[in-house]
């Protein structure tokens, strides 16, 4: 069975990490999803997609008895991959949302904030436990959901983020039962699916970019991609339908 589940309906693709018990990313597991975010973006039917996990865990992070064992023969593990993986991610032509199930841990941590919309379980637990293993990572990554202060104690310390407080520092855009965070992530995903697929392309690529620039180079960079989408055909027909008829 592979550890990387991928499916396409109705426009929306959904990758599940199913890897039991924990969705722990192995080298084998972080090559098929780099390959399963690839796919997504080839393929015109996938308007957007959906990344979840099987059972009651998000990911608990990168499989570290697999680690060790790259450490101690020199091989390589899923540490040092890890890059390739978010490069994907964060790269990707299409909007991701995380349906997160469960607890996510470490890479956890960084596979939801590299996607651009955020669901979660009232299961859910976000934590840094890296400190604890003889590791470090995903900081960076935490840093674009958390403060300053709430990122460095998790780091630090290991400590932990439960689905209320996600919820209370809107880090996620709800918090439901776990049978009901697909089926909302689904409602999310229909919506952006029915949009111009343009429209949604430069978004992705101006949300992609515009969060390292300063004020004024990500307003250029968004009104040049503006102009981009209203000189397209697509862009003029919505225009048009927003603006209603001509005046006789």
């Amino acid at each position: 069975m592979a550890d990387i589940e991928l499916e396409c309906s109705e426009g929306i693709a959904t990758i599940t990490l199913n890897r039991a018990p924990v969705n722990a990313l192995s080298v084998s597991m972080i090559r098929q999803l780099i390959e399963a975010v690839r796919w997504v973006d080839s393929h015109d039917e996938a308007r957007v997609a959906i990344l979840t996990g099987r059972g009651k865990c998000f990911c608990a992070g990168a499989d570290l008895k697999e680690q060790l064992a790259a450490l101690e023969t020199g091989g390589e593990g899923p540490l040092d991959i890890g890059v390739s993986m978010y490069e994907a991610l964060l790269g990707s032509k299409k909007p991701f949302i995380a349906a997160i199930n469960g607890i996510a841990l470490g890479a956890g941590i960084g596979l939801s904030a590299s996607c651009n919309i955020l669901v979660a379980s009232d299961t859910t637990v976000m934590g840094l436990p890296e400190i604890n293993v003889g590791a470090l990572g995903g900081a960076r990554h935490a840093m674009r959901l958390f403060g300053h202060s709430t990122t460095n104690r998790m780091l630090l310390t290991g400590h932990r983020i439960g689905a209320d407080e996600l919820l209370a520092r809107r880090v996620v855009e709800a918090v439901l039962p776990a049978a009901e965070v697909l089926p909302y992530a689904r409602g999310i995903a229909a919506e952006i699916a029915s949009k111009d697929p343009l429209a949604i392309a430069l978004a992705k690529q101006c949300l992609a970019q515009v969060e390292m620039l300063s004020v004024l180079e990500g307003y250029r960079l968004e009104s040049g991609m503006s102009e981009q989408l209203s000189r397209s055909e697509n862009g003029q027909s919505l225009m048009r339908a927003f603006a209603g008829p001509k005046p006789k």
